[in-house]
C-alpha cells in the first residue's frame, strides 16, 4: 500500500544583522506582540531564495545582498511544513517607516533570547550566525506552542 505525500507549507525567514542588532517585525495583529524575522509564504515557482527576496522586500523596503541558508525548520501541527531559516549581513536601500506586518525594529543580538518570539524560533536562535547549518523538527499544538522538539547541526 503506497503512502499519502503531504504537500508542505513552506516559507522563508531572514535574520538581517548590522552593528550587532537584528531586524525584526513585532507583530501587532495576526499573532499579538510576539516578534519574528521577516518572511513569509512561497509564490507560484519561486526558489526559497527567490521567496525570501521577495518577502524581505515588501515588508521592509529592503533588498538583502546574498543571503545565505543557516537552516531548515520542518513543523507539523494539523498540517506540517518547512521554514528555510536565512542570515545576511548586507542590504540595500532604506528601511520603511511603517510595515503592514508590524513594527520593524532593530534587536540587539544579546537580547534575542529575551525578547518574546514564536517558541519554535526561540529554540533555533541559538543556531543563528554559525558556521554549520541545523536542522529542526518542531511538533507544535494549534497555537504554535512547541510540544515536542529536535534540532541538530548538519
Amino acid at each position: 500500500m503506497k503512502e499519502e505525500r503531504i504537500a508542505h507549507l513552506d516559507s522563508t525567514v531572514c535574520y538581517l544583522k548590522k552593528d550587532n542588532k537584528v531586524l525584526m517585525i513585532k507583530f501587532s495583529k495576526k499573532w499579538g506582540n510576539v516578534y519574528a524575522p521577516p518572511g513569509g509564504k512561497f509564490e507560484k515557482g519561486e526558489s526559497p531564495v527567490d521567496c525570501i527576496l521577495r518577502e524581505f522586500k515588501e515588508e521592509t523596503g529592503l533588498t538583502l545582498v546574498n543571503p545565505k541558508l543557516q537552516g531548515i525548520s520542518y513543523w507539523q501541527n494539523k498540517t506540517e511544513g518547512i521554514i528555510f531559516v536565512y542570515i545576511a549581513e548586507d542590504y540595500q536601500g532604506n528601511l520603511l517607516i511603517n510595515s503592514d506586518e508590524g513594527n520593524l525594529e532593530w534587536i540587539n543580538l544579546k537580547d534575542l533570547l529575551s525578547i518574546k518570539q514564536f517558541e519554535q524560533n526561540e529554540k533555533f536562535t541559538q543556531y543563528l550566525f554559525k558556521d554549520n547549518l541545523f536542522e529542526g523538527k518542531f511538533l507544535l499544538d494549534d497555537n504554535c506552542k512547541v510540544l515536542d522538539y529536535k534540532i541538530r547541526n548538519i
